[in-house]
């Protein structure tokens, strides 16, 4: 099953196995070219690896940046009223790493961790 979750301009497609069910509303979500972090409502299994869409509105006019990729999830942990989930980027392609290093930086959808990178 793929879900869509949208975040301003840009979104997040998610694949997960036919019978997960899906995450719900997402949180606090950050993504940079390393992988991305966000909360919610259930948690998903540590070293499980899922496949990505993610659509980018490009800082100037135009269409979307589309990136493909599979991640890992690094780290799965009650936070809040949810659970904080990092998933690490397994498959990225340099040029597409690259691609997203820029965007996000510019529309600061970067992680504390990440943002001055």
């Amino acid at each position: 099953m793929t879900t869509v979750y949208t975040f301003g301009d840009y979104s997040v497609s998610l694949a997960l196995e036919q019978d997960d069910a899906p995450l719900g509303k997402l949180d606090d979500l950050h993504i940079c070219h390393l992988g991305m972090k966000f909360i919610s409502p259930r948690p998903l299994p540590e070293f499980g690896i899922y496949e990505f869409d993610i659509a980018i509105k490009p800082v100037k006019e135009g269409a979307a940046t589309r990136v493909k990729c599979c991640g890992v999830v690094v780290k799965s942990e009650p936070e809040a009223d949810g659970y904080r989930t990092v998933i690490h980027f397994a498959d990225l392609a340099k040029s597409d790493a690259s691609c997203l290093e820029v965007l996000t930086k510019a529309n600061k959808m970067r992680c504390e961790y990440c943002a001055n990178c």
